[in-house]
């Protein structure tokens, strides 16, 4: 038999589990494009907010699953992100919840979790950081280049 296939828990009829670290702290908010503490994040809400991004950060749109008509705003370490070849983006992650301020995540799933984008999968997950933002002319945040994820 091939048991290396199964995962813990689960048998082939089930639905896929979403892949989080463990369910969010009572009285935290859980709606999609809010932050646990309740601070809305989607890019339509908050395009023209005065945004605190600290030096070595980048702001990104990230892609949530549950909200495919929307950006969630994040604060990610530069380090972490590929170059425009998709290369020498170190491993790991640092980020920043822009909507309570809260700093200092050092996991991406821990990060996800906070600002409930309910990943499914747990491979690859900061591909969901989809898009850099930049301000326009009229200083709005907006969707601006495409991250370049690599392998």
């Amino acid at each position: 038999e091939d048991e290396e296939d199964e995962e813990e828990g689960s048998d082939s009829s089930s639905p896929p589990v979403s892949y989080q670290m463990k369910p969010p702290p009572e009285g935290c908010c859980t709606t999609d494009g809010f932050c646990q503490a309740g601070k809305d994040l989607r890019l339509v809400s908050i395009s023209n907010e005065q945004i605190e991004v600290p030096s070595g950060f980048l702001l990104v749109g990230a892609k949530s699953p549950n909200l495919p008509d929307h950006l969630l705003v994040c604060a990610v370490d530069k380090r972490f992100l590929p170059d425009d070849n998709g290369r020498n983006a170190l491993l790991g992650f640092s980020g920043n919840c822009v909507g309570c301020g809260k700093k200092g995540f050092c996991y991406f799933t821990e990060f996800s979790n906070h600002i409930n984008l309910k990943l499914t999968t747990q491979p690859k997950k900061q591909k969901h950081l989809k898009y850099y933002l930049v301000r326009n002319a009229q200083g709005s945040l907006t969707k601006g280049s495409v991250i370049c994820w690599k392998g």
